[in-house]
């Protein structure tokens, strides 16, 4: 699925979101992560990267379905516009030192140097987008 353009400014060059996967009893696993957007032939993913194995990561590896919740910044009539994106994850090996580097802006604190240096290669968390909805113009 490919994002409209209001969603995809939501996002832009990454963005703090909510990552819901299952637990093994079928509980929530919510944690708040970094998420940047990228197109491929089959349409736009959402990408999370992480240096460790992580519950999350062990949860997308048993169970690949997630929520993504990405709340806009700006204010709404009513409360403030968001993204909801259900999809399916998959895991793909390394690459993130190389994205959180991407992400890293976000912090905003010069000299923290976040990945270090010597950062494993660590996985992705591919979602691909399967409902979009919320409250805003990505709404469906």
């Amino acid at each position: 699925m490919k994002l409209n353009d209001a969603a995809r400014n939501l996002i832009g060059q990454g963005a703090d979101a909510t990552l819901v996967t299952l637990n093994p009893d079928g509980s929530p696993q919510v944690s708040l992560v970094w998420v940047a957007l990228q197109s491929t032939p089959d349409g736009d993913e959402l990408v999370t990267a992480h240096l460790a194995e992580h519950k999350k990561v062990r949860n997308v590896r048993r169970d690949p379905r997630v929520a993504v919740t990405i709340v806009s910044l700006d204010r709404g009539q009513a409360m403030r516009p968001y993204l909801s994106v259900n999809g399916t994850a998959r895991i793909v090996e390394g690459g993130a030192p190389e994205l959180l580097k991407e992400l890293n802006p976000i912090l905003g604190d010069p000299n923290l140097k976040f990945p270090p240096d010597d950062a494993p290669p660590g996985v992705l968390t591919r979602i691909r987008i399967d409902k979009v909805g919320g409250i805003g113009p990505w709404a469906t």
